[in-house]
């Protein structure tokens, strides 16, 4: 009984560690994507100022 109980505990705490480390690196992946996207769009800022005083 009592292996059980430890095994389920294991079960249930691996899983949540797991899930865990899941949505932390989803959370860095969803900021990454963010700031390229926002220095695409400061790129393409940047190209349409300049041909205007050239």
């Amino acid at each position: 009984m009592k292996d059980t109980i430890f095994f389920m505990l294991g079960t249930m705490l691996g899983g949540m560690c797991g899930v865990a480390c899941m949505c932390v690196l989803q959370i860095n992946r969803l900021y990454e994507g963010k700031e390229e996207d926002d220095a695409e769009k400061e790129r393409a800022d940047t190209f349409s100022s300049d041909r205007g005083r050239s």
